[in-house]
């Protein structure tokens, strides 16, 4: 019997203008099971899923480099992994000499940070309803970095950008896609699958009893580690090559019809 389910949230959880349909609130709200969001986002940027959802439990930002219980006025940390200071310079250095009209993007748990305002950054902020703080990436750095998020909607960039990263020496680091235009880097024990893994031992819970909705690259390590994957409609065909069922997508309460279909009447 599933005891905790994890999920991702865009294009998962979120319909595609980034908010939560009514039935995904309902089911997520009437069911018993504890929930968790596990995302790429920083936990600004996940806080009015968790106070929608009314979530009491560990939420997993930064594909794992942040585990965390929310707060009253903040939130609780109880694993942090960021990016190392040199290593955040050397990325910064490379994408902006080598792909200078990519959007550049770098976060920390407060803030999101970018080094100009483009047709990317504003889709983006059209999503997370969050603005970007303008940041030179010639600035000294005082802040805690934990992901980095380069953006292009030229297909043939975004290629040559993806091949790019994948072929640099960063064995420190993860380099994944998210959906068609994404790329995200997080230092390489920042995955959900840990994620998954430390809230499995806060919780004494086996495998088998943890479920999870994805459609992602970055879901794979997560669908990986609990007995009972989920991908929405819209995964690609690498994902759902790792998911026991596909629900429908995220446009069509993908989560809520998971979980009434292959959770709740288990």
């Amino acid at each position: 019997m599933i005891q905790h389910i994890f999920l991702d949230m865009d294009n998962t959880l979120l319909s595609p203008d980034g908010s939560i349909s009514p039935k995904n609130i309902s089911v997520i709200q009437n069911s018993s099971i504890p929930v968790s969001l596990v995302s790429a986002r920083a936990p600004f940027e996940m806080q009015f899923a968790i106070d929608e959802l009314n979530l009491q439990t560990t939420q997993v930002a930064f594909n794992g480099g942040l585990i965390y219980k929310p707060q009253t006025n903040g939130y609780q940390q109880l694993y942090s992994q960021a990016i190392d200071p040199q290593t955040v310079k050397k990325i910064m250095t490379i994408v902006h000499q080598n792909f200078p009209k990519v959007s550049l993007n770098w976060y920390s748990d407060h803030t999101w940070y970018t080094d100009k305002n483009c047709q990317e950054t504003d889709a983006e902020t059209a999503i997370t309803h969050e603005k970007p703080v303008i940041q030179k990436t010639s600035a000294n750095l005082t802040q805690t970095i934990y992901k980095f998020m380069v953006m292009s909607f030229d297909p043939i960039l975004f290629d040559r950008l993806q091949n790019y990263l994948k072929q640099l020496d960063l064995p420190d680091l993860n380099v994944m896609t998210s959906g068609d235009a994404y790329i995200e880097i997080t230092p390489i024990s920042a995955t959900k699958a840990n994620a998954v893994a430390h809230i499995q031992k806060e919780e004494h819970l086996k495998i088998d009893q943890l479920a999870a909705f994805g459609d992602g690259e970055n879901d794979i390590p997560m669908f990986k580690h609990v007995g009972l994957p989920i991908a929405v409609a819209n995964a690609s065909q690498e994902v759902k090559q790792y998911a026991k069922f596909v629900s429908t997508s995220n446009r069509e309460d993908g989560v809520a019809n998971g979980i009434e279909r292959h959770i709740l009447k288990k």
